[in-house]
């Protein structure tokens, strides 16, 4: 008799999903921090007691806004996460919560669709991974756009009231000199108030804004840092909040963005809100005093070009010891005796132990010009052609170009490997740490090969660009026709790239095209020797 053996039919275990869940509240207020943290308690229980699922984590951000995607620092990485197949459904309580524009939610939906990973909306009862859900999320997600400009519409409304009735509300987090006492009312900050006293009392001694910053320079400013920028200074000097008034809806939000209002809509002026640091006599003063400098410097309205190039030396002076840029000074100012020099701006705050250069009379600077111009005019033949030359022997020999198609193909390889490591990470074929050593290697040896090749490149760039301003030196030369008898202006920001003050009588000048040539001079009491 056959003997018959019954093999039992394999039991096949349903693949579990891996399912997260995203939750956000918009403020810090008491009842939302409940909200959060009752959403994080239900999501995680709720996911847990489905047997069909496996708990793939929370991602929360708290007090962040649904307007865009890219402010939300959780729903970024939670995206990217889905990227590298960590989950394979998405829940949270409503299109609201999720996002509320529009664009924003129907992109991330169709990116996260395109790779297998489906949201589900439990307000709406929508799973993107349903046919007929996009356009019913495009009519909900409109939806929620439209409340959020309503609540939008709304705040800006009432704070338009308030305005109106002559109610401050100041942030005190970026404002240097006042913090908030238990009750919202503003209280000065001897320690901030003390600096900004500083500022307004060097500003009318006669310092300028640059010096003043430079001065501040390891005093922290207001966010912390340690070097001041001018535009601080200019700002504090400017703010009116320092003798304690408001000028109200200085901004605007116009499409979610915020901007200077330029009269599109009323501003309130409201004198006494909050206590004085500086005096209206000295703040008025201040006002005029930074009127009469910028009308001196032809720093007027929308003419902001001829004020920076105002003087032909300006931002072209650099020391050779301290690496920092001359300034303009007058000496003698008001007097007959009255001249210009440039001195280097380490020496005029004081640091003359750091800096030891100190001036250079414009005329000398002028005059050096003149003569280093007429030796190149008058030698420019031979001197351009042998620098013509030296850069043609700088060209890529086939050796180097083969060392560059050598660094592209190791680049390509490379490339390769990595996406072949992604790969694998997500098939599961080996150790994530292992990958992840890999990973690293990869990634630092494809660093350095690709600075390798941008150095490579610049440089040839560099070249390139020396011999295009060689012939173009050249055209000048020779349609100047003559040497210069006096400093041209036009001439100097034409063929100089910078001038470098290597010692006290000692300039070098560097020209656009690469060439330099050192001029040296004498001091002398009222006129140098050169």
């Amino acid at each position: 008799m056959k003997k018959i053996r019954t093999i039992q039919a394999a039991v096949l275990e349903e693949k579990k999903l891996k399912v997260c869940a995203y939750v956000r509240v918009s403020t810090d207020q008491a009842e939302q921090k409940n909200s959060f943290s009752a959403q994080m308690e239900h999501y995680t229980a709720y996911i847990k007691n489905n047997p069909t699922w496996n708990f793939a984590g929370i991602y929360a951000d708290r007090a962040l806004s649904g307007k865009n995607a890219a402010k939300r620092p959780e729903f970024m990485r939670m995206v990217k996460d889905a990227e590298n197949k960590k989950f394979d459904l998405i829940i949270t309580k409503s299109i609201s919560r999720f996002a509320r524009n529009t664009a924003d939610c129907l992109e991330t939906v169709r990116k996260l669709k395109s790779i297998g990973v489906g949201i589900y909306f439990e307000k709406e009862s929508i799973n993107t991974l349903n046919a007929e859900s996009e356009l019913m999320l495009s009519i909900l997600s409109s939806v929620a756009e439209e409340e959020l400009n309503s609540i939008s519409q709304n705040m800006h409304w009432a704070y338009q009231r308030r305005f109106k009735q002559g109610k401050v509300m100041i942030n005190t987090k970026r404002f240097l000199g006042y913090d908030k006492d238990a009750k919202g009312t503003l209280i000065i900050n001897e320690e901030q108030a003390a600096i900004v006293r500083k500022i307004f009392k060097d500003y009318l001694s006669g310092l300028g804004i640059s010096l003043i910053a430079k001065g501040l320079d390891g005093i922290k400013t207001i966010s912390g840092k340690d070097k001041w920028a001018e535009s601080t200074v200019r700002d504090i000097l400017k703010n009116e909040k320092y003798i304690g008034d408001a000028l109200l809806q200085k901004t605007i939000t116009k499409d979610f963005k915020k901007k200077r209002n330029k009269g599109e809509v009323p501003m309130y002026y409201v004198k006494d809100t909050h206590p004085a640091i500086i005096s209206r006599e000295d703040f008025e003063k201040a006002q005029e005093l930074m009127m009469e400098r910028a009308k001196s410097k032809g720093n007027v309205e929308g003419n902001r070009e001829k004020y920076l190039k105002r003087y032909a030396f300006t931002g072209t002076i650099e020391c050779g010891h301290c690496g920092k840029s001359y300034k303009r000074h007058l000496d003698n100012c008001g007097t007959v005796a009255e001249s210009v020099c440039w001195v280097c701006s380490t020496y005029i705050i004081g640091s003359k132990n750091s800096c030891s250069v100190g001036r250079i009379k414009e005329e000398t600077i002028k005059g050096l010009f003149v003569r280093m111009f007429n030796r190149l005019y008058n030698d420019r033949a031979k001197l351009l052609r042998e620098y013509r030359q030296s850069l043609e022997r700088e060209k890529l020999t086939e050796l180097d170009n083969e060392r560059i198609a050598k660094l592209d193909e190791e680049i390509k390889q490379l490339i390769k490997q990595e996406r072949a490591l992604f790969l694998i990470e997500e098939k599961g074929y080996a150790d994530y740490n292992v990958l992840k050593a890999e990973h690293e290697k990869l990634v630092e040896r494809l660093t350095q090969l690709q600075t390798e090749r941008a150095t490579w490149m610049s440089e040839i760039t560099n070249r390139d660009n020396r011999m295009a301003r060689t012939l173009e030196l050249e055209s000048i030369l020779e349609s100047q026709g003559s040497p210069i008898l006096d400093f041209n202006e036009d001439l100097y920001r034409a063929i100089i790239e910078k001038i470098v003050v290597k010692e006290r009588t000692c300039l070098e000048f560097q020209l656009k095209n690469g060439l330099r040539f050192e001029e040296h001079y004498t001091l002398k009491r009222g006129h140098d020797l050169f």
